[in-house]
């Protein structure tokens, strides 16, 4: 049960997870923008990538392929770390997977390994200049699609067909070059530099365990980030929820794990990255509630506790 699953559910022991962090939700109000405009505002934010798909279930992988993307660029220019933006992939966790659907055919699944090489050291070269960014989009649409398997427990139906591994579609290139173009230009001209620490899809301990592995797409000098490349800009409180849950599963996993166990990660900040507006809102988490936090942290043991072997 992913952190995801249990904030879209309907079942109890989802309603009172989500109970919990709806205590401490940060509200539309709560947040700003680096540009100024009024956050959430579709009004005021300006289309920079349009959103043109004509086959609507291309959205699931321009968005997975995009975080890909968006780390490499990020490991461009901060090269203290950058190993670590192509070491300890997701999408390794959906070869894994796809090792046990295919152990009948053997001559898919080498081939399924054979690519997801290619595609890591493709990330090398890439984060270390040796190739251009465009020359990537290929293999981040393959790595999308490894790690889409691990996340929803199940095999795409052309698995086995060759369509599996053709080269994404038109209109998936040209939208991720467009908003890699804006990433540049927006993000990482304002929030990168070379002295930044990165932390490449931060997991929190045992809290991420118990939650089904949930992990964030990066913390960048004390900011979480959640890369969004979806049309719709509103204020959503399950994005605003998944966002904050990481957070304080942050908290919670520095108390509550055995002494040196679990590396703390400070966060000051939590935010979005509108990816077609180039937009980024955010929110200083000492604008919670103290008190509130510390009876979500609370309430959390108690949940986990109960709940562990329906969540796990």
């Amino acid at each position: 049960m992913s952190l995801t699953s249990l904030l879209k559910g309907k079942k109890p022991q989802d309603k009172a997870f989500q109970h919990i962090i709806k205590e401490t939700l940060p509200g539309k109000g709560d947040f700003k923008t680096i540009s100024g405009n009024l956050a959430f505002s579709r009004l005021q934010y300006t289309v920079q990538v349009p959103y043109n798909l004509v086959k609507p279930y291309n959205s699931g992988i321009i968005g997975t392929a995009f975080d890909y993307l968006a780390r490499l660029m990020i490991a461009r220019v901060v090269k203290t770390n950058s190993d670590q933006a192509h070491n300890d992939l997701v999408a390794e966790n959906g070869v894994n997977l796809v090792s046990r659907w295919l152990r009948n055919y053997p001559t898919t699944l080498k081939r399924v390994h054979m690519r997801f090489r290619e595609a890591r050291e493709h990330f090398r070269k890439c984060s270390n200049h040796e190739q251009d960014i465009k020359d990537f989009i290929q293999d981040a649409c393959f790595l999308a699609k490894l790690e889409q398997m691990y996340r929803t427990g199940l095999p795409p139906t052309n698995l086995l067909q060759e369509e599996f591994f053709d080269a994404p579609d038109d209109e998936v290139v040209r939208d991720l070059e467009r908003l890699c173009k804006v990433f540049q230009d927006t993000f990482i001209s304002t929030c990168v530099t070379p002295a930044s620490t990165v932390i490449y899809n931060p997991t929190f301990g045992i809290c991420s365990a118990l939650a089904g592995g949930a992990d964030g797409d990066i913390i960048i000098d004390g900011t979480l980030y959640d890369f969004k490349t979806g049309k719709d800009v509103g204020y959503k409180w399950q994005e605003a929820a998944q966002i904050t849950g990481y957070y304080l599963f942050n908290e919670l996993a520095s108390e509550i794990s055995e002494e040196e166990s679990y590396t703390y990660k400070e966060i000051r900040q939590i935010a979005f990255y509108r990816a077609r507006y180039g937009e980024v809102e955010y929110v200083d988490v000492l604008d919670f509630s103290a008190h509130q936090i510390q009876r979500a942290k609370q309430e959390f043991v108690r949940y986990f506790a109960r709940n562990a072997a329906f969540i796990s």
